[in-house]
């Protein structure tokens, strides 16, 4: 479940690979402006941010990662899927964002029109958060309202973002036409506490069940959780654009 969140925290490595090759006067120190299509200096500068500056960094818009504060989670699944759930998840907090290493970069060179992707991962990301759920999870029943953690384990998360290029007062900017999220995990651990209402027994053997069952609930749940962090992360990311020539963010 927690890829969703995984992949918001991609949205701020991507805005901070675009915030960081600013005006080298604006630049911090420690990380140095990139030429565009430069993958190695913009992976060098991705990692730079996730590692040193998570608590975050005013002078170049970099908001706080550690923990990455998300939007709520809200999920709705059908009677006829395998997981018939309706599950929440308030105020979630992501945390291993630190952790993160960029592996890989394709596109962002001096024509921003066509594909652009970054790879991104970690040894774990962690979502905790208050959670709602009630419906059937597989062949059992499941109803409850508490706290909730939900791991990713060595989890490898790709970005793809489609966009065309637009000239506007002597300037190049990237309009992002489409933007997508998939997340290969090597394991999802969950815990969902005061399952039916504290029923410790039952709580337990649903917490098993889920965790034995995690590849059957991750296929059944991805989807929907790229899809709500695509969006987010769209958005965010589009405001960067918007704002920032593509030409002041690379040097082209």
């Amino acid at each position: 479940m927690r890829s969703s969140k995984l992949c918001e925290i991609v949205l701020e490595a991507t805005c901070a690979v675009i915030l960081i090759s600013c005006s080298a006067a604006k630049l911090p120190d420690d990380i140095k402006p990139c030429v565009a299509g430069d993958d190695k200096c913009i992976i060098e500068n991705i990692n730079t941010v996730l590692a040193k500056k998570y608590e975050g960094d005013e002078s170049f818009g970099l908001s706080k990662l550690e923990p990455f504060k998300m939007d709520d989670i809200i999920i709705s699944q059908d009677s006829t899927r395998p997981l018939a759930i309706h599950l929440a998840l308030r105020n979630p907090l992501g945390y291993g964002v630190k952790d993160l290493t960029a592996r890989k970069v394709k596109g962002f060179g001096k024509n921003p029109d066509g594909r652009h992707e970054i790879i991104i991962a970690a040894p774990a990301l962690t979502l905790l958060s208050d959670y709602k759920i009630d419906g059937k999870v597989l062949i059992l029943p499941i109803q409850g309202e508490g706290k909730s953690n939900i791991t990713l384990v060595q989890p490898v998360i790709r970005i793809r973002i489609d966009a065309t290029s637009r000239n506007e007062n002597g300037n190049t900017f990237m309009d992002i036409k489409e933007f997508r999220i998939e997340c290969k995990v090597k394991r999802m651990i969950m815990q969902f506490d005061n399952l039916f209402n504290g029923d410790k027994a039952l709580g337990d053997n649903i917490n098993s069940f889920l965790n034995e069952n995690w590849q059957e609930i991750y296929a059944e749940l991805k989807v929907p959780f790229y899809d709500a962090i695509a969006n987010a992360m769209n958005v965010a990311a589009k405001q960067v654009f918007k704002t920032i020539p593509y030409n002041e963010i690379f040097q082209i």
